[in-house]
């Protein structure tokens, strides 16, 4: 599967810490969206068999992944009939595949939360920055946990991406603030191009 990804880094201070700042987090929301929008994207395959084995530590197993997930990024019509937990399960497989191809990072080192999230958890995933060298390099850790929130939108309405963003800014930083890592992953379809950006919140 071919996507084209970036990613971006912002500063914890940028950020306002608090649940009740949701103007604030929509604002900043904003200047994420534009940054995002103008960052260089890489061209990058996904190799099938990295992308089914992912789909081992989403939160639903579905029958036909593979197919359902080129359905997801390449079919209009596809996408707009998936149920919300499939939608959510492409894009989780589609995230860890995308950790895994481009910074070798071991799927036994992605710990799925989602389907757990009733106990209190927010973040989607984590991953030990300790035994990943070539993620941790590439943020500038040198160590702690990065939490991982992942959402996705097929509706290329500004508002309706704006308020994704915002809603897991505001829970990535429950768990992440004030010493680890957050990375909010964001799948968007621009025609016919599936894009990935990696917004990275650093402390």
């Amino acid at each position: 599967m071919k996507l084209k990804f970036s990613s971006i880094e912002i500063k914890s201070d940028l950020l306002p810490h608090s649940e009740n700042d949701t103007n604030q987090y929509k604002e900043i929301a904003g200047y994420i969206l534009d940054a995002a929008s103008g960052s260089p994207y890489l061209d990058v395959e996904i190799d099938d068999k990295i992308l089914y084995f992912s789909t081992i530590f989403t939160t639903k197993l579905i029958e036909g992944i593979i197919d359902n997930i080129y359905s997801y990024a390449y079919s209009r019509k596809g996408a707009k009939y998936l149920s919300g937990d499939a939608s959510m399960s492409i894009s989780e497989a589609i995230t860890y595949a995308t950790f895994n191809t481009l910074y070798n990072v071991k799927f036994t080192n992605i710990i799925p939360f989602r389907s757990v999230k009733y106990l209190g958890t927010i973040a989607d995933a984590m991953i030990d920055l300790t035994r990943e060298e070539k993620l941790r390099k590439s943020i500038g850790a040198e160590g702690g946990l990065l939490f991982i929130n992942i959402r996705s939108s097929m509706n290329p309405r500004t508002y309706y991406i704006l308020d994704k963003i915002t809603k897991s800014l505001m829970n990535i930083e429950i768990v992440r603030y004030p010493n680890n890592y957050g990375v909010l992953s964001l799948i968007t379809r621009e025609d016919e191009n599936l894009k990935e950006t990696f917004i990275y919140i650093k402390p």
